[in-house]
């Protein structure tokens, strides 16, 4: 396996290889007219192909291809995306509001119009807090990084001749010639096929032949971003808003996330480990075909866990105790579908 230095030089001298090649586009042919657009690239695609063909060949160690479960890419990865002990994350909290504001939300939200009535008629007593107010911190990690690979791979190219060429060879080899019919789509089969017996001024023919086994330096990347709660479960971007848009604050020893007279409940998370699994699965695309892999890179450029806040409000109305659930960083009710992505 080529290591990192090796690897740099065969992209740089990849890119001569295409410079290279760059620079003879600009040329005329020696009959003072320049060849047509596609003609010609092909015509430096074959070139540029061999010329690769032999780079490689006299750098890497040639492989035959072999049945992808049997290709063994273990031992070829970089970056810190692989090593759960090489990320580093950062730990941000949002300020609650605060307890007296949450109180005074819960109570209010119970007084509803009729419940009112019935005081103003029965005399209802009004509801009374029982008990300490709890604020619960969810954790929502954020995840972004990249997936990178290069790899060689075997292709075949078509390559188009002029209408005059009988034979080619190249590389001391005779190619086959392979005629192409081509019609007209604006005009239907039948029609045609009736014409053509009168004349083939409706059809010609190409000719070209096929490169095979030539050898390619391809790369592939993908970057991703996820958004997870301590469960590991996706967050969709306008749910990663609603919770996580306020202003947090970087913390660096959970003993930060205490509150003076409040009771305080950390909820524990899937360990990093299983979080960064899940955004490899995401992330990391490996190319459905290939000879040889020669880097194999996953890197985690942001790793975030955030602590929302709830306030959870016991209170008494009469016999009947009841709880209301505060969206500590907005102070609206929590709704069922918060709960449900937190719970």
């Amino acid at each position: 396996m080529p290591d990192d230095h090796t690897l740099d030089d065969i992209i740089s001298n990849l890119n001569s290889i295409r410079d290279e090649f760059a620079g003879i586009s600009g040329h005329s042919f020696e009959d003072g007219r320049d060849e047509d657009n596609d003609e010609d690239g092909h015509g430096r695609e074959e070139s540029a192909s061999q010329a690769l063909e032999e780079y490689l060949a006299s750098r890497l160690q040639q492989i035959g291809e072999v049945p992808a479960e049997r290709k063994d890419i273990k031992g070829l990865k970089t970056g810190n995306g692989w090593d759960p002990n090489q990320v580093v994350e950062q730990v941000f909290k949002i300020e609650p509001i605060s307890i007296k504001r949450a109180v005074e939300i819960a109570i209010s939200s119970e007084r509803k119009l009729k419940d009112r009535f019935s005081k103003l008629v029965r005399g209802t007593k009004d509801a009374l807090l029982v008990g300490t107010p709890t604020v619960e911190y969810i954790p929502i990690w954020k995840v972004k990084g990249f997936h990178e690979c290069y790899y060689i791979r075997t292709n075949s190219y078509r390559v188009n001749v002029k209408d005059d060429v009988v034979a080619v060879e190249v590389e001391g080899t005779s190619r086959d010639l392979i005629f192409e019919r081509k019609h007209s789509r604006l005009i239907p089969g039948a029609i045609i096929e009736r014409l053509q017996k009168i004349g083939s001024f409706l059809s010609n023919e190409s000719k070209y032949f096929i490169m095979k086994e030539a050898l390619e330096l391809a790369t592939k990347r993908s970057d991703g971003e996820l958004v997870l709660t301590g469960t590991g479960k996706a967050l969709s971007q306008d749910e990663d808003t609603a919770l996580t848009s306020w202003r947090s604050k970087r913390i660096f020893d959970m003993n930060d996330l205490n509150l003076r007279g409040v009771k305080v409940n950390v909820h524990s998370s899937v360990p990093k480990e299983a979080l960064l699994n899940q955004f490899r699965d995401h992330v990391v695309h490996m190319p459905e075909r290939f000879k040889q892999i020669l880097s194999n890179r996953l890197q985690i450029s942001e790793l975030k866990r955030i602590y929302v806040p709830l306030i959870r409000v016991p209170f008494q109305e009469g016999l009947v105790p009841r709880e209301v659930v505060v969206n500590g960083t907005s102070g609206d009710i929590a709704d069922e579908k918060l709960l449900g992505l937190i719970e």
